[in-house]
């Protein structure tokens, strides 16, 4: 027995913190499962592949309900958050090139927010692609999509606190909105030159 330590309930705090850490564990491999499914997904659009990107993000969404069982533990936002990101960017990328509209994300707010503002970052990559095989005609729906994300997402601003990381990405969506219409011009001019 010792003069001074509450040995009782120092092992309790270390049992405490054993079952927190296996949980963290278990949350950190789902999270990186869903992100890596994710972020396959999104190489899938690029490639056409669009069944296969769909079979990827339902296995994203199939992972992230298991981690959403992690709500309650302190770590759960801070570790689940990128891949949440990740799959709204992915499933608002894939819509878009399939024609429809985002769906409502039962996830966190700040990973929603910041996945559509990464999506422009894919959407200007898919842009560039459609120049590259001459298909500029379609890249405008690109740049609309682009601007419209940017135009609902500048209008969040919350302090850093609340939705981290947000004012950089929406900053870096109008960067990208800006050089992907130049990059649009360029390519509209060159194919005048050419006729």
């Amino acid at each position: 027995m010792g003069l001074i330590v509450n040995e009782g309930q120092l092992e309790k705090l270390y049992s405490e913190l054993e079952v927190l850490e296996k949980a963290r564990e278990e949350l950190i491999k789902l999270c990186r499962e869903a992100r890596i499914h994710s972020t396959k997904a999104v190489a899938r659009v690029h490639a056409g592949n669009m069944e296969e990107a769909e079979e990827l993000l339902e296995k994203a969404r199939s992972t992230l309900e298991e981690i959403k069982n992690y709500r309650d533990y302190p770590f759960y936002r801070a570790i689940s958050g990128e891949a949440m990101q990740e799959y709204v960017e992915a499933v608002v990328f894939l819509n878009f090139v399939r024609g429809r509209k985002a769906p409502e994300f039962d996830l966190e707010t700040p990973p929603i927010l910041t996945g559509y503002a990464d999506a422009v970052g894919e959407i200007r990559r898919f842009a560039l692609d459609l120049m590259r095989f001459g298909k500029v005609g379609e890249v405008e729906r690109c740049i609309e999509a682009m601007e419209e994300i940017y135009s609902h997402l500048v209008q969040f601003s919350f302090p850093e606190k609340l939705v981290p990381n947000l004012r950089h990405k929406v900053d870096l969506a109008r960067n990208l909105i800006d050089r992907t219409k130049s990059d649009f011009l360029a390519a509209k001019l060159i194919g005048m030159l050419e006729r």
